[in-house]
């Protein structure tokens, strides 16, 4: 009886031996399949397929925020302006920044509107050329500190005259705001802050016919027109450049 009992004990044995080869073999073939598949797949694309052991860690679409927020440019820019100073329709313009209107920029005595200086260097700047650049005081994007001179000597009994401030001029820019109009005033990067300003003169009756307020926000567009020549035909002139002032509803 023990006999026949030995001998189903390694009948048995000897299936699960042939199982397991055979499972290791199906293993084995499934894995070089897999293997020449990546291989192949690798000889077709343009960079290697290397295969990776490390878990996918991936992050849905919706979770990703935008790169940047594209700013929508005033509805009747295009067909109301643009046509105005004949300038093209499809000129390009460009966003420069958003400020709230401070009571400094409606104040008779400082008589300027100061743009924000992340805008105007990030954004403003490239649009001019290095003569351009030169006139707003623009030309170097880190502004020159003028050098500090010694105060004259006291004559006795001569009265001291007040030194006076240096006139930063600046470059000629057409600023535009819808209800008060077009008028040539001037851009300019002061040294003592480095702020950069719009000013000049006939400033305070357009920044007053404007009718903005303090902390309205106010957004700030920018174009100019460049010189164009196709086949020897002169297609566009060079412009001036244009401000436009508009409040953010």
């Amino acid at each position: 009886m023990t006999a026949p009992h030995h001998a189903g004990s390694k009948r048995r044995r000897t299936e699960q031996m042939t199982t397991t080869q055979t499972l290791d073999t199906s293993a084995a073939d499934q894995q070089q399949a897999n293997d020449e598949a990546i291989a192949q797949a690798s000889a077709r694309a343009l960079v290697p397929l290397v295969p990776s052991r490390e878990p996918i860690n991936a992050v849905p679409l919706s979770a990703v925020a935008p790169n940047s927020f594209v700013r929508t440019e005033p509805p009747w820019l295009r067909r109301w302006l643009l046509p105005y100073p004949r300038l093209r329709f499809d000129l390009p313009v460009y966003f420069i920044a958003e400020k709230a209107v401070t009571a400094t920029d409606l104040d008779r005595h400082q008589n300027r509107f100061r743009l924000p200086s992340e805008g105007v260097m990030r954004n403003l700047r490239r649009m001019l050329s290095p003569l351009e650049r030169e006139a707003a005081n623009l030309l170097h994007e880190e502004c020159p500190r003028p050098p500090k001179l010694p105060k004259p000597p006291k004559v006795p009994g001569e009265k001291r005259t007040k030194r006076q401030g240096k006139k930063h001029g600046g470059l000629p820019a057409l600023v535009i705001e819808p209800y008060a109009g077009i008028r040539e005033l001037q851009l300019s990067r002061w040294d003592s802050s480095a702020g950069t300003v719009i000013k000049g003169e006939g400033y305070m009756d357009f920044i007053n016919n404007c009718g903005f307020e303090v902390d309205d926000v106010v957004e700030i567009w920018a174009f100019k027109e460049s010189y164009f020549r196709l086949f020897g035909v002169d297609m566009c002139h060079e412009s001036s450049l244009f401000l436009l002032l508009t409040k953010k509803e």
